[in-house]
């Protein structure tokens, strides 16, 4: 594996094991601190933080496999910002209930909605490619 793909897959497997750390505050040792109006919220964080940190270790073997390319390698830096606004913000705003907070998780929902595009992308073009 490359070197480049095996420090993507570090970064992966670091915020899958943030988001259960946070998962786990979150159930025991927030309940004081998160409201319940804002738990919601910050399980929905929860959920996006491990999805997208599963994401990252995939694009980071798709990328071992396949050609590299641009596409793909924009993919995983788009999933990693877009994962730390989207779910950062929704964090900040579950344990502070600071409303401009939930008006900056549209911007990281866009990063994380052009990474996926990005992967789609690279992975036809990549395939494309072979193909050719």
């Amino acid at each position: 594996m490359n070197q480049k793909s095996c420090n993507w897959i570090v970064v992966g497997a670091l915020s899958g094991a943030i988001s259960v750390l946070l998962g786990a505050a979150g159930s025991h040792w927030l309940q004081a601190v998160i409201e319940s109006d804002y738990a919601e919220t910050y399980s929905t964080a929860v959920r996006f933080h491990m999805l997208h940190s599963l994401a990252i270790i995939l694009g980071a073997i798709v990328l071992d496999r396949m050609a590299l390319n641009f596409f793909l390698s924009v993919a995983l830096w788009l999933l990693l910002f877009g994962l730390a606004i989207f779910c950062g913000s929704l964090y900040f705003l579950s344990m502070t209930q600071f409303s401009i907070l939930g008006a900056i998780a549209p911007v990281g929902g866009i990063f994380l909605i052009l990474g996926w595009l990005s992967f789609a992308f690279g992975v036809l073009r990549s395939n494309a490619k072979r193909a050719s």
